[in-house]
């Protein structure tokens, strides 16, 4: 009996996977994730480990592209594995302007009327600290791989990962978020630094055993520590005593500048989960305590016509046993017919 996720080979199936720094100690997590996808390409943030994309890819029968970081900081790469014939691909750097790159591919479809098109893999910058809560200069990365792209043959494409910003009419669930944040900095799981930031507590050999359980106990897998967002000390005072209330995360919502998937819907891209699903909340991090959806298939309008399917992987319209702690985003998964 074929399962609701699975899809005939001559659709197209594109997945979208921020893996959170290489997936160290989680190798076997998120092999295990990837192949019950079972998509045709997959765009992977984060790769640090470039022999375990490569074996990952070996495994499902893929082919794995690299982009090296335009800056030596941070170090790890984006990728593209696919299935399907590679015709070309590029890696672009914009050293000064981007902290990762833009690595794109042109692949065939076997569609008699849109026999290539290209796949752009992207990982635009977090740094919320920065003016703006980053939105600057992530819309300077994204004017750099717009610019890229147009600078290339004109291909029904599809431009896919990480964006780290919220879409114009979704809500963040701040108010949850800040709760968990709050209880783990009440376990003694968060701990403030000479510089007043809060960060997850040092792991000795002494107490690598304790702090483990207590994670677990905070119900976050301890291997998901390093995805923990490290915030002034000064956030847990202020938060401490705010409600889960959706009035709450509905005003604190309007001050989240969204500048960069604007930018796209503008340009004439189409979101794809917000096509199948206009009212879904789709969040995709943190694993741990889902508050806001920043990672996004968005395609062409001619390609746009063949989906016909988009999820969050690891929600309840397409659960999964290992998603939650295999990463701290969620992957996101499109079928094209």
């Amino acid at each position: 009996m074929r399962s609701r996720h699975t899809h005939p080979r001559s659709g197209l199936r594109v997945a979208t996977f921020n893996i959170l720094l290489g997936g160290a100690r989680r190798e076997q997590l998120i092999s295990d994730v990837v192949t019950r996808i079972d998509a045709d390409v997959v765009c992977m943030q984060e790769v640090c480990s470039l022999d375990f994309v490569r074996s990952l890819a070996d495994r499902l029968g893929m082919q794995a592209t690299f982009g090296d970081p335009s800056e030596p900081q941070p170090s790890c790469h984006i990728a593209i594995l696919t299935r399907r014939h590679v015709r070309s691909w590029q890696n672009r750097q914009h050293a000064g302007t981007m902290l990762r790159s833009h690595l794109h591919c042109e692949i065939e479809t076997g569609w008699a009327d849109m026999p290539v098109i290209a796949v752009h893999c992207v990982h635009l910058a977090a740094r919320f600290g920065e003016r703006n809560k980053g939105e600057a200069r992530r819309m300077r990365e994204l004017t750099a791989v717009l610019e890229g792209i147009a600078e290339l043959p004109a291909l029904p494409h599809i431009v896919a990962g990480d964006f780290n910003s919220v879409s114009p009419g979704d809500e963040v669930l701040a108010t949850t978020f800040f709760r968990t944040y709050n209880e783990l900095r009440r376990l003694g799981l968060l701990v403030t630094q000479a510089d007043g930031t809060l960060v997850p507590a040092l792991r000795t050999a002494e107490n690598a055993e304790r702090l483990d359980a207590r994670w677990r106990s905070a119900g976050i897998d301890p291997r998901l520590e390093g995805g923990i967002p490290q915030l002034p000390r000064i956030v847990g005072p202020l938060t401490a005593n705010i409600p889960v209330n959706p009035a709450i995360d509905h005003f604190m919502s309007r001050f989240i500048e969204r500048w960069t998937v604007e930018r796209m819907l503008r340009n004439g891209y189409v979101d794809s989960f917000r096509r199948v699903h206009p009212r879904a909340h789709g969040l995709t991090v943190a694993t741990w305590t889902p508050a806001a959806r920043v990672d996004y298939i968005f395609s062409t309008p001619d390609l746009a016509r063949r989906l016909v399917m988009c999820e969050v992987v690891g929600d309840r319209r397409w659960p999964d046993p290992d998603a939650s702690r295999a990463s701290d985003h969620f992957p996101v998964v499109a079928d094209f017919a």
